[in-house]
């Protein structure tokens, strides 16, 4: 398994949920579908709850916001999204003091981890007694750690220019990024992102989860053959980490 030397570790819960642990112990979440998400190993229910001090949040869809209100009640998380998706929040009982609202381009420092809110094309809605509900604009992530490992989330979307941009900005090491089609990119739209960004490592998530998420590991890996892509995917199972 490679190791990435970066005093943090990464595990990815299933589908479009990651735990993170920072250098100073904190854990973190980037979205908050855990307790119905059918890719979570069982034991990791409770690991998550573990010392849980923020939860990033991409977007409004039930697969990535499902257990954030739950998380955040029971852990006292400080929740951070989009700015328009904080009303939702609050009006659904999360405690004003544990929402931080910010929008694209912005920075805020949370958990010791300086987090930069980035462009992602995709929607962020939730269905609720038969209405939708509009919960701003989908987002991605830039993750700054106090020990300078930088790693991008790229959120639910599809492959833009705009990830050349943030691989000449920010230099991640590391991305994380869908690969399942139908929603998000596919593998070779994922390997052409990477081609952009430029980072030493990518985790393939948002697959798997159900039959129409169809896109795989391999098929990245060859796609990243394809564009002589230099990135190192590392191809994590729900449940596994990488550190």
């Amino acid at each position: 398994m490679t190791t990435l030397g970066k005093n943090v570790t990464i595990t990815w819960v299933g589908h479009g949920t990651f735990h993170l642990t920072t250098p100073e112990g904190k854990g973190i979440l980037i979205d908050a579908w855990v307790d119905s998400n059918p890719a979570c190993p069982e034991p990791l229910k409770a690991r998550v709850r573990q010392d849980l001090a923020a939860i990033f949040v991409t977007h409004g869809h039930f697969d990535h916001i499902g257990d954030v209100l739950v998380l955040a009640r029971d852990t006292g998380a400080t929740v951070v999204c989009q700015f328009d998706m904080v009303p939702y929040l609050e009006g659904k009982g999360c405690p004003s003091e544990q929402l931080i609202g910010f929008n694209m381009g912005g920075t805020v420092t949370v958990a010791d981890v300086r987090a930069t809110l980035t462009v992602a094309h995709h929607s962020s809605t939730f269905y609720e007694n038969g209405q939708i509900i509009n919960l701003g604009a989908p987002a991605g992530y830039v993750l700054r750690f106090s020990n300078g490992f930088t790693l991008y989330h790229t959120g639910d979307t599809c492959v833009t220019m705009d990830m050349q941009i943030i691989g000449e900005l920010y230099k991640p090491e590391l991305v994380i990024l869908p690969i399942g089609d139908h929603f998000t990119m596919d593998p070779r739209q994922a390997a052409y992102a990477l081609k952009l960004i430029g980072a030493r490592y990518a985790i393939p998530e948002h697959f798997a989860t159900f039959p129409i998420l169809s896109g795989t590991s391999d098929a990245l890996v060859a796609a990243c053959q394809e564009f002589g892509v230099a990135t190192e995917v590392i191809a994590l199972k729900p449940g596994e980490s990488v550190a």
